[in-house]
């Protein structure tokens, strides 16, 4: 019988600008599975990788995703499966576009209707839009094609698909991760599958991109809104899934809404005489990790790319004995290994006895180096150069520049990654050293706030203790002061990380906040801060994005601003 599919899931890393390693890649994926598969799905922008930003502007750029494309066109020959591969392609102008290559010929192509320009996506500054469906008939099964933000549009191009008879809808994504966007996800994604009453097949890409972290989860769902297969999450995964194109016609014979339906978009269809009768394949659903254990994979995840893809051999980080170096020197080992990690720790007169030990023991439980360069005879020659007696903030923030000069020296030394250990709630109100304890080449806890910092170290310590109990419960402090306590300046964490989430996150007013039972000075006061800060965080180095609005792309807020909060 000509109704079952067989559909294989590439679930790659794909790596932006190196065109040649990932159609490399993408040829290697076919050539295993091309026997087993009718059509081998790739995701969005596989051949350029995604996000290419303003290489999209360079037409050598374009011209190389070209030429590796005809050489992809060309070796597809040799494949009895035919494949669908997202790129730039350019016809008079660019488009994001989904191309089906096999036996030698480009068989048809796509181009993405809803270009996204909210959020971390800018895509109607590079691409043109699509105007027209393509649907592909393989034996008896009619596929509908579409690029991810295609299928978020409720009423978009999969309703015409499934009215034309579509029995699946494959849509290719790189869509990037934040925490509770795969639960919502998953439920448009059963909805479509439901209201069309035919397959949906969403094809993920995985791995990192500067802040951005794709956590893969590649779905097929079916007519009834279950999930008959599942990609794994924030790993490479290939995945052979059988669909039984009786299901749809089953279903649609008992529900005949289509019937009704108008075709909204014109749509191409093109014939694919390829059909072969192939082993079926069981369903396989990957787990899907929940709360801390996602987030932390996804931050785990973000780190290891950003230092493979850069190319660095080591990070170093200064080590305070505090929690947010901590759980980051957690995460650089687990992500790179403990032979790639260095700690420094850098104790002044105010720096206490418990912060040694504590950090010592830490480096010690996760076998790192640790180098201790104590700080007293360069801060006293600052001090005694510039001539002043008295101690303020600025003699604060000189010990946070001074250890931060001598992690970028060892960088330039050595070429290591410099990791900061700063977290969204002190970035947020500028708790924060400029060229301080803010500076680094990558900052893991970029969009992590203080209480999801102490929930993250939990769960890693769950895991294995490696962060000393001590740490968990010494009242967080920068030690730049005598009696120093993060407290004294700030309202207490679970406040202001409130506070933050409702303004940032949420957007609301500071009398919105208020009227939610917050005290009016504090909140005055954050939001204050947040707006004095934001020369602080213009400046900051990039750091992974958990959250539906992080520092950086998500924040466009101006620094010259007299806007009364």
């Amino acid at each position: 019988m000509k109704s079952k599919l067989n559909i294989t899931i590439a679930q790659m890393d794909i790596t932006v600008g190196d065109v040649e390693g990932n159609a490399i890649k993408i040829l290697k994926i076919w050539e295993e599975y091309h026997r087993v598969s009718h059509l081998i799905v790739f995701p969005e922008l596989a051949l350029s990788g995604y996000p290419p930003e303003d290489l999209l502007l360079r037409m050598d750029f374009i011209k190389e995703c070209q030429r590796w494309l005809d050489i992809i066109r060309d070796a597809s020959a040799k494949f009895e499966a035919m494949a669908l591969i997202g790129t730039p392609f350019y016809e008079g102008d660019l488009y994001n576009s989904a191309l089906l290559v096999g036996g030698g010929k480009l068989l048809a192509y796509y181009h993405k209707h809803f270009l996204p320009n909210y959020s971390v996506f800018d895509e109607k500054r590079y691409f043109r839009k699509g105007t027209y469906g393509t649907m592909v008939e393989l034996g008896e099964v009619k596929i509908g094609i579409s690029v991810c933000e295609d299928l978020w549009h409720p009423d978009g191009l999969e309703r015409t698909y499934a009215i034309m008879g579509a029995h699946a809808l494959i849509n290719i994504n790189a869509s990037p991760y934040y925490f509770g966007k795969y639960e919502f996800k998953e439920a448009f994604l059963k909805a479509r599958a439901e209201d069309n009453l035919c397959y949906v097949v969403y094809v993920n890409a995985v791995g990192g991109q500067d802040e951005l972290v794709f956590d893969g989860r590649s779905l097929v769902i079916d007519p009834d809104g279950h999930i008959c297969a599942r990609a794994k999450a924030f790993e490479e995964d290939v995945l052979t899934v059988s669909l039984d194109v009786e299901k749809v016609k089953r279903r649609r014979l008992l529900d005949t809404r289509l019937r009704e339906g108008k075709e909204k978009y014109h749509v191409i269809s093109c014939g694919a005489d390829t059909y072969r009768e192939l082993e079926v394949f069981p369903p396989r659903v990957e787990r899907n990790p929940k709360d801390e254990e996602e987030i932390y994979t996804a931050l785990k995840t973000g780190l290891e790319a950003y230092v493979k893809k850069n190319n660095f051999s080591k990070v170093v980080l200064g080590l305070s004995g505090g929690i947010d170096s901590s759980l980051v020197a957690c995460l650089a080992v687990d992500a790179l290994g403990s032979d790639r990690v260095v700690g420094i720790f850098m104790p002044s007169e105010f720096t206490s006895k418990e912060s040694k030990e504590d950090a010592v023991s830490l480096a010690k439980n996760l076998g790192i180096e640790l180098y201790q360069f104590p700080i007293d005879v360069i801060f006293k020659s600052f001090r005694d150069t510039l001539g002043f007696t008295d101690f303020g903030v600025a003699d604060e923030n000189l010990q946070a520049r001074i250890r931060a000069n001598i992690l970028f020296y060892l960088s330039n030394r050595y070429g290591w990654l410099v990791l900061s250990t700063s977290n969204k709630s002190e970035a947020s109100v500028g708790y924060t050293t400029i060229y301080g304890d803010m500076a680094g080449g990558f900052a893991p806890l970029k969009d992590v706030y203080k209480t999801l910092v102490y929930r993250l170290a939990r769960y890693r310590n769950s895991l294995r203790p490696d962060i000393p109990e001590r740490v968990f419960q010494k009242p967080p402090s920068a030690e730049l002061r005598p009696g120093q306590k993060d407290q004294d300046t700030l309202p207490p964490y679970q406040m202001l990380d409130q506070i933050l989430t409702l303004y940032i996150e949420e957007g609301l007013s500071q009398e919105e906040i208020v009227q939610k039972g917050i005290d009016r000075e504090t909140v005055e006061k954050v939001i204050r801060m947040i707006r004095l800060a934001e020369y602080k965080r213009r400046q900051a180095p990039v750091g992974i994005k958990i959250t539906p609005r992080a520092f950086g792309k998500d924040w466009r807020m101006p620094i010259t601003n007299m806007w009364g909060y």
